[in-house]
């Protein structure tokens, strides 16, 4: 995907993510990390840190998605490489954060089914998505995606003192 190319969904523009996303990145993300269990990380993580991550290149793909009214970044999602061993060169990670104030109002599917499209412009094969089996609506937007669930890890995570369960869906293209 391009710096012009644009996806509309939800009432909003998906579009490759910019070093200038990096603050709203690392908020709507601090959010899940202090919050929720979207993600298994403990510390929240600063703009420059996102800024970093970004030019790192280590994503394959990195997207935002913008309000179309008012500009506001309301989520964003990105492709990781799933391995750095070249048999899995086509498989990737695919991950989706939207701001707390934005769930449930298509800004997660929109970015989901960027991913996608994106994956398949790149030729990748396999998307993985690890979700907490309590993320309800995590594996809600998977089931949608049509991601498959292929297994649970059990107990693999510990956040808020409990231990917790992932869920491992696969999409193939």
């Amino acid at each position: 995907m391009d710096e012009t190319e644009l996806t509309e969904g939800g009432g909003v523009l998906v579009r490759p993510a910019t070093a200038a996303d990096a603050a709203a990145m690392a908020e709507i993300y601090n959010n899940a990390v202090v919050h929720s269990t979207a993600t298994f990380d403990l510390e929240p993580q600063s703009a420059e840190d996102r800024r970093r991550w970004l030019a790192a290149g280590d994503t394959r793909l990195a997207l935002v998605a913008q309000r179309r009214a008012g500009g506001r970044v309301v989520g964003w999602a990105s492709l990781a490489s799933w391995s750095d061993r070249g048999a899995y060169d086509q498989t990737v990670e695919a991950s989706v954060y939207v701001a707390a104030e934005e769930q449930r109002a298509g800004v997660g599917r929109a970015l989901g089914r960027a991913l996608v499209d994106g994956a398949r412009a790149l030729g990748l094969h396999a998307l993985i998505v690890q979700i907490c089996t309590e993320n309800a609506g995590g594996l809600a937007l998977a089931r949608e995606l049509d991601y498959v669930p292929v297994g649970t890890l059990r107990e693999v995570g510990c956040k808020f003192g409990r231990r917790l369960d992932v869920a491992v869906c696969q999409l193939l293209l």
